[in-house]
């Protein structure tokens, strides 16, 4: 089981951040293909999610390719173009053609299509995020987020899941809309374990958190983002000097460390000021600001508009 480096006992950084993006996923139903079958996705408003329940299928972006086989699941950011195939070479038709003469697909629904060859079935979902604008966990994820059902280590809770999702969806019994969502959840979350497990010889903020020093700081971060943090302070917490810290930190997160205290703070102003009973200066006193002043300049500079305009509702120009 992963766990984020640090002294401080109970304190998960991953689960703070997660909450703080209010995850929201859905289970549109279930794809059962026959060879030969392709489809193109070009651009989806939100991260889309695929499980394999039998067969495998050939899924490609601008950047990689990857076989997937029965038991995997595959996260896809939001954005990305990708294809998803039976074999190398096989057409796949824009997949808005593909449902035009199916209907959409809603919760719990069934989609056929293919040749009549070699089966595959696919669940299919997707993920949404509110807050998520300046998260780190969402700005750093990988374009897959691949989980192998039989990789190394074993998952023993990914096959068993994933059944339990598959037989919801065909049951379709009361209450069955929100046992998926939150089964789709779980898969998630575990597929974020299991990245942060894999990657080991990868960068990126997922890999950070489990760093022995970058992860201890992070954490330290992230429990007190109010507190006065300095460069020298958080080299010194890493046991490093304060240019290895920083290459080391920029490396792994890709920014710089007071950028991203800077960041975080803000993002951790936009989820206090979901309760209306908090007042702004409140908000600023809790991520570190002594003056609302002072912490309204920087919320406009990060998010392009003031906290209460922000706090109105009104949605944010293209976050810096």
């Amino acid at each position: 089981m992963v766990q984020t480096s640090g002294d401080s006992a109970g304190f998960d950084v991953l689960t703070e951040v997660l909450g703080g993006i209010q995850l929201r996923s859905k289970v549109h139903g279930r794809y059962e293909l026959t060879a030969p079958w392709g489809m193109r996705i070009d651009s989806s408003p939100n991260p889309l999610f695929y499980a394999v329940m039998r067969g495998n299928c050939l899924l490609s972006t601008d950047e990689e390719s990857l076989t997937l086989v029965g038991g995997d699941f595959v996260f896809i950011p939001a954005g990305v173009r990708f294809t998803l195939r039976d074999a190398k070479g096989t057409r796949a038709l824009p997949v808005e053609e593909v449902y035009a003469t199916r209907g959409p697909m809603r919760c719990g629904g069934l989609l056929h299509y293919g040749g009549g060859g070699v089966a595959a079935t696919l669940l299919v979902g997707s993920f949404a995020f509110e807050g998520e604008a300046l998260s780190p966990l969402l700005r750093h994820l990988p374009t897959l987020l691949h989980v192998k059902g039989d990789g190394i280590p074993a998952l023993p809770w990914l096959e068993p899941t994933l059944r339990f999702v598959a037989s919801e969806v065909e049951a379709r019994q009361p209450g069955y809309d929100t046992i998926v969502s939150r089964l789709a959840d779980v898969l998630f979350v575990q597929a974020l374990r299991a990245h942060m497990d894999s990657a080991s010889h990868a960068n990126g903020w997922l890999r950070a958190l489990v760093d022995p020093r970058i992860g201890k700081v992070l954490q330290r971060i992230h429990e007190k983002p109010q507190a006065p943090w300095t460069l020298a302070g958080l080299a010194k917490l890493a046991s490093m000097s304060r240019t290895l810290f920083a290459e080391r930190f920029r490396a792994l997160v890709g920014e710089a460390p007071l950028a991203y205290i800077a960041r975080w703070r803000m993002h951790q102003a936009m989820v206090l000021m979901r309760d209306p009973g908090k007042s702004l200066a409140e908000v600023a006193r809790d991520v570190g600001y002594e003056t609302e002043s002072s912490f309204g300049k920087a919320f406009k500079r990060h998010v392009g508009m003031t906290p209460g305009t922000h706090r109105r509702g009104v949605s944010p120009p293209a976050i810096r």
